[in-house]
């Protein structure tokens, strides 16, 4: 008798599938410099002349690799997902420490053409982020920051850096390192977006603003008069810029979820949209080749993964393949759909219908994280897992989640976010009303702030659900604000309020409050060094739980931070959650 089913092999081969993101043109040798989890854990990777090989066997997780115009390497890593980046520099054959192994966030930035690296870190006071550079001896902090700000290209001498505000106000800055000054280019009123700078030459920028609009669009700056000006305002917000030379720049486009890749003429002003993927994809990053030649395309799709392309015109070469366990064929894309919520607001959201079974069907019910986020088309083996049992994947993007413009997501704002609930709620409702999901094999689950929903849902509604997944989710918003890191809590006290003002409008929003009303059986998983949401909300949770007998199966996982990112961990616990969803939705794992 066999040890596994087919399906149980199945459901292991998708939660082993690699993903390849991250590319970086390398403008000294024209190789492809990217990061890839074909060895288990995250890595720094090279890709010339047609054949991909590993840049560097390092002991933890990757996060951004960067190469220089010269052929130096610099690479940020952190230490079992606690997101505390330091950043190295890899050249001759050995490895330096730039910044980091105290303790400090460091984030990475740009190169100038004179060798020098910047980069912002947290360092001074673990909140503010310092602009610092590095020329090959001892950094140097040359500027104080204040909240979160990231270098994004050097301008000549200068650099520009995009300043977040809160998470949905941002600012683009220019920093002279020789005269220590910082200069705000987009001073705006009101809430407004502007970041993805981009430089043309040494007079103007391309950037991506929603200033006075619902959407980012790309405008232009000139900076010697100020002077601003919208050049292409699509239907969604403009998410990344490139621009290489030549006249001709790159953006990609969040057309309800999917993203869409358009070329811009810069004499011209003219957008033409490049129908070189042509089913739904997300694109995570753009990197300009020299020239305007083309671009380098890292990019997430639900069939082939997440891969990095080369599009130059209209040909579209793939530079990663990760191994997918020749499962390919069998991945299911998802369709769009929408439902009318309970005040009328219609929602839009993806559906993941499992192939050859017959309606109604157990679900699944998806909840992003965020909540200033969106469910989206990526490829997502968790997801895809689920399907093959045959079970349908419902995935809403209830209100307060970005892609909608600005209105929509504030509607969950602090004492509001009860109505982010009700959306969860009114999309059981339309597909069970349409005759596609079971109303009684649902399960609903969610990480992070799709934790919260999560909890939500099981105790605002509690017979409706058979089971809940619950991943480094929020249990508790007074004690997740108070515990969370200091850079972070700034930014997150405008989403969910300030404990010292909206104490009892928190915790009345709060599952914890809630928690003697949970029936359904409830799986928790979370990482032990997680920074955003310190474990010990799990473990209020659990404890809460365990007291009033509810079945709850915990997972706390001692090497991982907020999410799952070793391979041999993801396929142990997200075997374990797919087990524990069939086994209470009755579905059968041969």
């Amino acid at each position: 008798m066999g040890v596994w089913g087919r399906l149980e092999v199945r459901v292991r081969k998708l939660l082993a599938a690699r993903s390849s993101w991250g590319a970086r043109y390398d403008n000294a040798s024209g190789c492809i410099h990217y990061v890839s989890d074909v060895t288990g854990l995250p890595q720094a990777w090279r890709s010339c002349r047609g054949r991909s090989d590993l840049l560097l066997v390092w002991p933890r997780r990757v996060g951004e690799v960067l190469p220089s115009h010269r052929g130096s390497i610099a690479f940020s890593s952190d230490f079992d997902g606690d997101e505390r980046w330091a950043i190295y520099l890899y050249g001759d054959d050995k490895v330096d420490l730039i910044a980091g192994e105290d303790g400090s966030m460091n984030l990475l930035g740009a190169w100038s053409d004179r060798e020098v690296l910047a980069y912002t870190s947290n360092a001074r006071n673990s909140v503010d982020f310092d602009l610092y550079i590095y020329s090959g001896e001892s950094p140097e902090m040359v500027v104080k920051g204040e909240g979160i700000s990231v270098p994004y290209h050097w301008l000549g001498n200068k650099v520009l850096l995009v300043k977040r505000n809160t998470n949905l106000d941002s600012d683009i800055v220019i920093v002279d390192p020789e005269k220590g000054s910082w200069e705000v280019i987009t001073a705006h009123e009101g809430e407004a977006a502007n970041d993805s700078p981009a430089p043309l030459d040494s007079r103007r920028i391309l950037y991506a603003t929603n200033e006075g609009r619902e959407y980012k669009a790309l405008a232009m700056m000139n900076l010697e008069s100020g002077e601003r000006k919208i050049i292409f305002e699509p239907r969604g917000d403009v998410e990344a810029v490139a621009y290489g030379g030549g006249g001709i720049a790159y953006v990609s486009v969040n057309e309800k979820g999917s993203s869409a890749l358009y070329v811009i003429s810069v004499d011209a002003w003219k957008a033409r949209p490049l129908a070189v993927f042509k089913a739904k994809w997300v694109i995570s990053s753009l990197d300009p080749l020299p020239g305007g030649r083309g671009v380098l395309v890292s990019a997430s799709s639900p069939r082939e993964g997440a891969e990095v392309y080369l599009v130059e015109g209209v040909r579209v070469e793939r530079v990663t393949w990760s191994p997918k366990l020749g499962l390919e064929g069998e991945l299911v894309e998802p369709v769009d759909f929408e439902y009318e919520s309970f005040d009328g607001l219609r929602i839009h959201g993806l559906l993941y219908k499992p192939r050859g079974v017959k309606l109604p069907v157990p679900a699944v019910y998806w909840l992003h994280g965020g909540p200033e986020s969106q469910a989206r088309p990526s490829f997502n083996p968790l997801i895809q897992a689920i399907v093959s049992l045959g079970v349908a994947v419902v995935a809403p993007n209830f209100r307060g989640s970005t892609g909608y413009g600005k209105t929509f997501v504030h509607l969950d704002d602090v004492e509001k976010r009860m109505d982010a609930v009700r959306d969860v709620y009114h999309a059981v409702k339309s597909l069970v009303d349409g005759g596609v999901v079971d109303p009684e094999r649902l399960c609903v689950m969610g990480g992070s702030y799709g934790g919260y929903l999560t909890l939500m849902n099981l105790a605002i509604y509690p017979e409706l659900w058979r089971c809940g997944v619950e991943i480094v989710g929020i249990v508790n918003l007074v004690t997740f604000i108070r515990n969370t890191s200091p850079y972070r809590r700034r930014y997150r006290i405008v989403e969910y309020g300030d404990p010292d003002k909206h104490y009892d409008i928190m915790m009345k929003l709060s599952p914890i409050t809630y928690v003697d009303r949970i029936k359904a059986p409830l799986m928790v998983v979370h990482g032990a060094r997680d920074p955003r949401v310190p474990v010990s909300e799990a473990e209020q949770l659990v404890e809460a739980l365990k007291a009033r007998r509810v079945e709850v199966k915990y997972l706390r996982l001692e090497d991982e931070g907020h999410g799952i990112s070793k391979i041999e961990n993801r396929v142990r616990v997200y075997t374990e959650a797919v087990k524990f969803i069939a086994s209470h939705l009755g579905v059968s794992v041969p």
